[in-house]
């Protein structure tokens, strides 16, 4: 006698299954990450309206990038004298990558951040900017890597069964905010000891 065509369905192999029996309705779905991811995008875009006027409010310039098209939109404001050698070259910011949003992997979440001009070559500035963030990142509970001397992502609630767009934008600028009200002090007194350092 041959083996049954279908075995019987061992409970380890659930998840399997479940896939398996689902599997049109689940990519049906799947395959409206698109435009969730848009919707998402256009709801982190248009923060930098606020922006403009937490600029006004805090005394800030804002610094925008990639908003229409490019990879990897950001937000954000910066002190006119966070300078090195004449260039703005350090920001707060609100970024994301727009092809990775709401994917689970990296960068699936924007994230607040600052952010280091690509542009510096200056070693020694990046060092003495990672150092004084040292604090902040242990406030914050942020990481670092080259050009982000801290960062972390904005995530939803655990507990959340949705996803609101705007309402994670929100949360964004509410990150921002804690980040700006501790670091700016920071970068200021940062750039107002360097304006008194001879020039490297």
């Amino acid at each position: 006698m041959s083996e049954p065509l279908s075995p019987p369905r061992d409970p380890a192999d659930a998840k399997a299954w479940f896939y398996l029996d689902h599997r049109l309705d689940i990519e049906t779905w799947a395959a409206l990450r698109q435009e969730g991811r848009q919707l998402l995008d256009r709801c982190l875009v248009a923060l930098s309206l606020e922006m403009e006027d937490l600029a006004e409010e805090l005394g800030a310039e804002p610094d925008a990038a990639e908003l229409e098209s490019g990879s990897w939109p950001r937000v954000g404001l910066r002190h006119r004298s966070w300078q090195h050698q004449g260039l703005a070259d350090v920001s707060v910011v609100i970024q994301w990558e727009r092809a990775r949003l709401l994917t689970a992997s990296r960068n699936e979440w924007p994230f607040v951040g600052i952010l280091i001009a690509e542009t510096v070559q200056d070693q020694e500035r990046r060092s003495d900017i990672a150092a004084a963030l040292g604090p902040v990142r242990s406030a914050l509970k942020g990481d670092m890597t080259y050009h982000w001397p801290f960062w972390r992502y904005v995530t939803p609630p655990a507990t959340a069964q949705s996803l609101d767009p705007a309402g994670l934008a929100r949360q964004a600028v509410e990150a921002f905010r804690q980040l700006w009200d501790i670091a700016a002090a920071v970068l200021d007194q940062l750039h107002s000891a360097d304006v008194t350092r001879p020039e490297r």
